[in-house]
């Protein structure tokens, strides 16, 4: 006999059956529903996005190039970097994500000091790879490959780096390369942006920085609700589930 026909399951009666698959089928009701929203959340996003950044022929245009320098880390060597240590190490592979090699305290703070390194706030972006990946440097201990992540030295006296982060997604980045595409800094240098006034950046950063947190943040909005909502019915469904076995 197969092992599987040996297996015991629970049989209440068939009210309370019913009455287990009605609040449970609520809960996938509602999972659904909220699914539904976020993706209509998401593609009002992107509707108020591409309206907000798109560039009206009164709108100066700039160079990126003239927002700022371009920069990199100093190069780090294999021999320099640990499985494990003081400081992340972030390679084009782990950018954004969770590191898998590390450097000395040494190292990053004779670096830091001698060679570029990102201001908290500065936009880093990839130049490899997946082009256009950034990620908001947060201004705690790290450090990042060069050439393959890059962030224009920005003082925001034209362009807000969050307004830049916002752009940077909406850019068609021209590249070259095979198998690897590259962003090389040449062709970084000529993409031009639309620069409006910088209370006028402020308040597209603020309108997308809500729809981002409504359909991103999972800490808050609807991905942080739908996640509730799952844990909640995993919780009721071994809760309802859960039945003592009846002895004769």
């Amino acid at each position: 006999m197969p092992e599987i026909l040996q297996f015991k399951i629970p049989i209440p009666p068939l009210p309370i059956q019913e009455e287990i698959v009605k609040i449970l089928d609520s809960f996938t009701e509602l999972e659904a529903e909220l699914e539904a929203e976020l993706e209509a959340r998401k593609k009002q996003y992107e509707h108020y996005y591409k309206k907000l950044l798109k560039v009206d022929g009164d709108v100066k245009q700039i160079t990126l190039s003239e927002v700022g320098k371009i920069s990199m880390c100093k190069r780090i060597f294999k021999n320099e970097t640990l499985a494990s240590g003081d400081i992340p190490f972030y390679k084009i592979g782990t950018f954004g994500k969770d590191p898998n090699a590390f450097i000395s305290q040494k190292i990053y703070d004779e670096y830091r000091k001698k060679f570029s390194f990102p201001k908290k706030g500065d936009v880093l972006l990839s130049a490899s790879g997946t082009i256009g990946r950034r990620v908001i440097y947060n201004g705690e201990p790290a450090y990042f490959q060069d050439s393959n992540i890059i962030w224009i030295d920005n003082d925001e006296s034209k362009v807000l780096n969050k307004f830049l982060y916002y752009l940077y997604a909406a850019v068609e980045w021209k590249t070259e390369g095979g198998t690897i595409q590259r962003l090389y800094n040449d062709n970084l240098k000529k993409i031009k942006i639309p620069v409006p006034p910088l209370a006028e950046q402020e308040r597209i950063v603020s309108i997308l920085d809500k729809f981002d947190a409504l359909v991103n943040d999972i800490s808050i909005g609807l991905p942080a609700e739908l996640k509730a909502r799952r844990q909640q019915y995993e919780y009721y469904r071994g809760k309802l589930l859960a039945f003592e076995e009846f002895k004769k």
